[in-house]
């Protein structure tokens, strides 16, 4: 069957989907203080202009678009300060041709968002093709799959336009699955939002809070196997900077808002190495 026969047939049989929701047990607790000073703890956050402050005053909570998949480019470009403004209005990139395609082939009941991150994770797997493919990590799937770049609709297909009701289409959808190599997440990868040319406030705060981080990994000794750390490209809400998500290697993504450095440990011992969430950082 066509692969667009095959995604008509999907789309006529498909259900509106959940939100993505957390598949873990998580506790809601408030930010625990910092227990050192580690030189980038206390950083002072620069003044922004006034059409550009930080909100203090909306609520965190539920302020973020819910999605049914979240698509990270795990094979990103390290160089966050380089990035476009716009990654979906770069003709021939990745997010580009997928952002297109997720117009063609998928419906307003299953949202999904793709984002560019400085993470370079091609060695997760095998033999990876670095000139031809992309490594797509997907959430909350909690899957690394490697998708050749003439592949891109099939991806779209299989995993971003929905679950199929007739057992028979699902069959399908599953066998196009099948026919990616992909593997299961095995680490956490907690993300900033840095990019610069997007908003000045992501790209100003990302870098203190990347250094807090990057600290406090240390006096944790949290070991680069089990958490990396980067940027993440633009996710929605500039006004709530720092923007931090946590992708957790089960699929479960928690998005955390106003972060300064003096937050990040608490963040660190409380959902990097535990199972516990911020309240007063939250958004979803």
């Amino acid at each position: 069957m066509a692969f667009g026969a095959l995604f008509s047939r999907l789309f006529s049989c498909t259900t509106k989907a959940d939100s993505t929701s957390l598949s873990g047990k998580y506790k809601f607790v408030h930010c625990p203080k910092p227990v050192k000073d580690t030189g980038c703890t206390y950083c002072e956050i620069p003044q922004f202009p006034i059409s550009h402050q930080i909100d203090h005053k909306r609520k965190l909570r539920n302020s973020t678009v819910a999605l049914y998949k979240h698509v990270l480019l795990l094979s990103g470009f390290p160089d966050h300060q380089s990035w476009p403004r716009r990654f979906e209005l770069s003709p021939g990139h990745v997010i580009s041709d997928l952002t297109t395609l997720k117009r063609k082939f998928t419906d307003r009941y299953h949202p999904s968002l793709v984002s560019m991150t400085s993470l370079q994770e091609e060695s997760m797997i095998p033999g990876f093709d670095f000139a031809h493919s992309a490594l797509l990590g997907l959430y909350p799937d909690g899957l690394a799959v490697e998708v050749p770049t003439r592949r891109l609709q099939e991806f779209v297909i299989a995993y971003l336009a929905g679950e199929p009701v007739d057992p028979a289409e699902k069959e399908r959808q599953e066998e196009l699955r099948s026919s990616f190599q992909s593997l299961e997440l095995k680490k956490d990868c907690i993300l900033m939002c840095g990019h610069a040319k997007r908003d000045i406030r992501c790209g100003t705060i990302g870098p203190l809070v990347m250094a807090e981080f990057k600290k406090a990994f240390e006096m944790n000794r949290i070991p680069e196997e089990s958490a990396t750390l980067g940027y993440i490209s633009h996710v929605g809400g500039h006004a709530f900077a720092g923007n931090v998500l946590v992708f957790k290697k089960n699929g479960d993504v928690i998005w955390y808002g106003r972060v300064e450095p003096k937050h990040v440990q608490g963040i660190v011992e409380k959902t990097v190495l535990g199972s516990e969430i911020i309240e007063e950082l939250y958004r979803g």
